[in-house]
């Protein structure tokens, strides 16, 4: 028994129990199942091909994820015609025709807002609005009105919702500016 215990705590003795470690965590590491994301080869050894998806990669998770190039990938809505109407009677309004001052001008284009849309407006200069008269016809693309002015297009986006003056109406959700 002392013999035994004299080549096993020996150098020697120590080198074969740690060669003899490392062949067993290789040879573990060699048999483990990969992971669907590993590159790494399967557990028979064979090379895995990248191309080939596991099934569990390819389950439908809910979200899309497939390319869309050109205009037809989305099937936009179009807006009602009374949500064009609204937008063109908020571009009036918002176009300061009769000169209003801050606080009028803002009561007067509150009614066709949202209410966070309302809430940013609140403090806006008039004077700062970009335009002075409409210059075309107004064209609705998905949830969008596009006015032609004078110097460029404003942008709207409209959602039907309700504000402090309706209940339940279509409402400029956002306000974009296009220059020519």
């Amino acid at each position: 028994m002392r013999r035994l215990f004299r080549i096993v705590f020996s150098r020697y003795g120590i080198v074969a129990i740690i060669l003899v470690v490392v062949i067993i965590a290789l040879a573990l590491a060699q048999t483990r199942d990969d992971t669907p994301l590993s590159g790494s080869t399967s557990g028979n050894g064979e090379s895995s091909d990248e191309s080939e998806i596991p099934d569990q990669m390819t389950a439908d998770d809910g979200i899309a994820t497939f390319d869309c190039e050109g205009e037809d990938c989305y099937a936009a809505e179009e807006l009602p015609e009374e949500a064009v109407d609204r937008a063109l009677a908020f571009a009036e309004a918002w176009l300061n025709p009769d000169g209003l001052d801050q606080a009028a001008w803002y009561e007067s284009i509150a009614p066709y807002l949202t209410e966070d849309r309302a809430a940013a407006m609140e403090q806006v200069d008039p004077t700062s609005v970009p335009a002075q008269s409409i210059e075309g016809e107004a064209t609705a693309e998905g949830n969008r009105v596009s006015i032609p002015t004078d110097t460029g297009t404003l942008i709207l986006s409209m959602s039907e919702s309700a504000n402090g003056w309706t209940s339940k109406d279509w409402l400029v959700s956002a306000i974009d500016w296009e220059s020519p």
